[in-house]
């Protein structure tokens, strides 16, 4: 059996210790399945962590946590708007054809108003369903997305 050494002058940026510990971590989760705070504060003591920078660190986590959870919230109302758009769009445009083809006239007009109607609600389904999501969503979004996302929350504040 081969013992490799293990060189106790290695040195690791601080980007590589981050990965080294997610990946330490994501093992150790399949043992158990949550930490105590107190865990985090002797992981913390073992790196030379302050409580009080813990204790910054949670708070700003939170605080991501609490914008990624308004932003699925925001995600899925947009989602149901869409669907009440799109709702409108088949029932109009079904009556647009029908009237189109009862009227017998030779210019399917009616096509005309499903195409360019139906290009907008394409640009709005990709707008709902391919933007990215979650906290990087909401700080790098648009600037049209993240008027309507500060709109949304000021109409939720309101109620």
């Amino acid at each position: 059996m081969n013992v490799v050494k293990q060189s106790s002058t290695r040195s690791y940026s601080q980007e590589d210790v981050r990965e080294i510990l997610n990946i330490a971590l994501a093992q150790h989760s399949h043992i158990e399945t949550e930490l105590s705070y107190d865990q985090l504060l002797e992981i913390a003591q073992e790196l030379s962590i302050t409580p009080d920078l813990i204790e910054f660190a949670q708070s700003q986590w939170l605080d991501q946590q609490k914008v990624i959870q308004r932003n699925r919230v925001f995600q899925a109302h947009r989602r149901s708007k869409l669907q009440e758009r799109l709702t409108k769009y088949a029932i109009v445009n079904a009556c647009l054809i029908a009237l189109n083809l009862l009227t017998g006239f030779g210019v399917p007009w009616s096509l005309y108003v499903l195409i360019s109607w139906g290009m907008v609600r394409g640009v709005d389904a990709w707008r709902v369903f391919f933007q990215r999501q979650g906290y990087a969503y909401v700080r790098g979004a648009s600037l049209k997305e993240n008027r309507a996302f500060q709109k949304w929350e000021y109409q939720q504040q309101k109620m």
